[in-house]
Parts: structure tokens; C-alpha cells; sequence
């Protein structure tokens, strides 16, 4: 892969070298989905469909959507005095490598005590709030070793950008003494933000419904929406049941109505906390046709002892990755518990 996108980025970070040279480091740049893969150019071309195939996953959204995104930099390359204060950074190496053995001795590790396809992380190495994650290849045979370890590099990496979204998500901690007032009043319990704005809404029966929403910094350009509202048990969860009720919910409690395209949509029986649960994944569209709204949203269906909860959670993010929001509303999702109610 060519390197000259990268001029842009390297006259933006001579001032933050500078900070580099000095006694402290600055903080990382970049994106955490943005993977820079250190390895000599000779090395990367006999590995390259393989790392890009591993690393560089498809998930749908609304469309195929890469989670990370792999730029690969020679180690000798000029641009790599840059590029390595880069959120997340990945060293592929020998235990003859002298940038390899400086990330060995900074994690605590002794080359000849560990074997060729180790995957090692190392924080805050050369910038702040950044994870450099190390392979150890086996000398004489790194192709091999490399494509050999690339699941366990993919696995690091998804467990600490995880990890790092939802440090992001937390800035603000969870809001405890809503989780214990949901529970109180409508007998479940979801973690989520404070910065979160929340609504309870009444119907005819009564507070049947809990809306939370995050608009920051603006509704034309992110939304994450969590809804959840319930009704008496039912026996059986289907896909049609959660799109029906859906369809009902939009229609009265979205800012816009909302079309169903459940064309690449999943299905997935589970068991939460001893619980009977469903989910089923889709994509939201503007219904009104004068502005190409959309995007996708998770619709759990519960049952609880008494009640069956039926939770949606949508995301809107015009030309924005959406994996990093995905994962945020995935986690409020999975904090759902039935609580009995006094």
C-alpha cells in the first residue's frame, strides 16, 4: 500500500514530536479502528491478502462495514517516527529486532521464555492513551508464524478497542440510582450514561414506556436510542412479533417514522440471566422519503416472569464507522435485567 496519504498526517504531527523528543509523551492520534502494522516491506508482501482478510473484518450495518482499517509502515520508512504515536499500533517481529526487543523489555517479558506466535500488549509505550500490540515471530519462518498468530492479534485488538469504547462511553459514569428506579417502578434495570437524556411516557395504562436517548453533539449528526417498553407474557418470541412491535413503536415514539428493511437481518435465540430472550438485528429508513435517513437497530425481546420487555436500540450516524456505536448500545442492551418488582 502506498504511503503518500500519509504527508497530511506527518505535517500534522511535527509539533506533537516535538513533545515526543522531550521528557513527555504526547497523546495518541488517530483513530483506535485505524490499525498501523509495523514489518519490514519484504515481509509484508509475502502476507498481505492474509493480514488484510484477518484483521480488516466485514460486519453489516447498513452496509458492509470494515471494523478496523490496516496501513502498513516499514520500520525504516521515514514516516514511522510519526506514525508510531498512533492510537494502535501493531510490531511483528524477531527476537533479533532491536524495536522488538525494546517492546519485550517495556512489557516485563524475556525473549528466550516465551514461544514464536506470543501476542504481548504494551500501554502508553510511545504516546499516551495508546496499545501496541507485539507478535513474536519465529525466526526463519515468519510468514508462517505471522499468518498463523493473525486470530490472536484480531482477538487482542477487539478485546482492548472494547475496552476503549467503553472507557469513552463512561466518561460520564453509569447512572445507579436510575437503574434502581427502573426497577422499582417498572421492574427492569439498564445501565446507562448520565449524559443520556430519558423519558418516562405515559398510556392509557399508565408509565408503560422508558426512552433514553444521546444526541451529542448534534441529531443531524449521531443519535443512540434506547427504548424499552412491555406487555404481558407472551408464550412464544418470534422475528415477526419484535418487527410488529417495533413497527407499532415507531410510529408513535420516534421523531420520524421509521421502515423496516430486514433483508440482511439476524436472528438469535439466547438465555439472559435465566431468562427466555431474542434478538433481532435490521435497518431503519426514513419513511417519508424526502431525506435518506437510516440506519440499523438491535430489538431484544425478554421474558421476564410476569411481563415480556421489548427493548430497541437504533443508531443514526451519517457517513460515520458505526461499529464503535454499536458496540455502546450492545452494552446498554446487555445490562437489561428483570428486576421483581415491590
Amino acid at each position: 500500500m502506498k504511503l503518500d496519504r500519509f504527508s497530511a498526517l506527518q505535517a500534522l504531527l511535527v509539533p506533537v514530536l516535538v513533545v515526543l523528543a522531550g521528557c513527555n509523551k504526547p497523546n495518541a492520534m488517530g483513530e483506535a479502528s485505524s490499525l498501523i502494522v509495523v514489518a519490514a516491506d519484504s515481509l509484508w508482501q509475502q502476507v498481505e491478502d492474509q493480514t488484510y482478510e484477518v484483521l480488516e473484518p466485514v460486519i453489516y450495518t447498513t452496509r458492509d462495514e470494515k471494523q478496523y482499517q490496516v496501513q502498513p509502515i516499514d520500520p525504516h520508512h521515514p514516516a514511522f517516527n510519526d506514525l508510531r504515536i498512533m492510537r494502535n499500533v501493531i510490531v511483528f517481529g524477531i527476537d533479533q529486532d532491536t524495536l522488538f526487543q525494546e517492546l519485550a523489555e517495556a512489557a516485563g517479558i524475556e525473549l528466550g521464555d516465551i514461544q514464536p506466535g506470543r501476542v504481548f500488549q504494551v500501554q502508553n509505550h510511545w504516546a499516551l492513551g495508546q496499545v501496541v500490540t507485539a507478535v513474536f515471530l519465529r525466526r526463519g519462518d515468519e510468514v508462517n508464524s505471522w499468518v498463523g498468530a493473525l486470530p490472536s492479534v484480531l482477538n487482542a485488538i477487539d478485546e482492548s478497542y472494547r475496552a476503549y469504547v467503553l472507557r469513552r462511553m463512561f466518561a460520564t459514569p453509569p447512572d445507579t440510582a436510575l437503574a434502581a428506579d427502573l426497577g422499582r417502578r417498572f421492574g427492569f434495570s439498564l445501565q446507562i450514561p448520565l449524559l443520556y437524556d430519558r423519558i418516562a411516557r405515559e398510556t392509557d395504562g399508565g408509565d408503560s414506556l422508558f426512552l433514553a436517548r444521546n444526541h451529542n453533539p448534534d441529531p443531524s449528526q449521531l443519535i443512540r436510542s434506547v427504548l424499552v417498553t412491555w406487555r404481558p407474557r407472551v408464550d412464544s418470541l418470534s422475528k415477526d412479533l419484535a418487527l410488529a412491535w417495533r413497527s407499532e413503536i415507531d410510529e408513535t415514539q420516534y421523531n420520524i417514522a421509521q421502515g423496516i428493511d430486514d433483508s440482511n437481518s439476524s436472528v438469535i435465540s439466547f438465555d439472559l440471566n435465566g431468562h427466555q430472550a431474542l434478538e433481532v438485528t435490521g435497518v431503519w429508513r426514513d419513511e417519508r422519503g424526502d431525506f435518506p435517513a437510516g440506519g440499523p437497530f438491535i430489538v431484544w425481546l425478554v421474558n421476564c416472569p410476569t411481563r415480556t420487555y421489548f427493548i430497541d436500540a437504533y443508531l443514526y450516524a451519517p457517513n460515520k464507522p458505526k461499529y464503535e456505536f454499536m458496540l455502546q448500545l450492545q452494552q446498554i442492551l446487555g445490562s437489561f435485567e428483570c428486576v421483581r418488582p415491590d
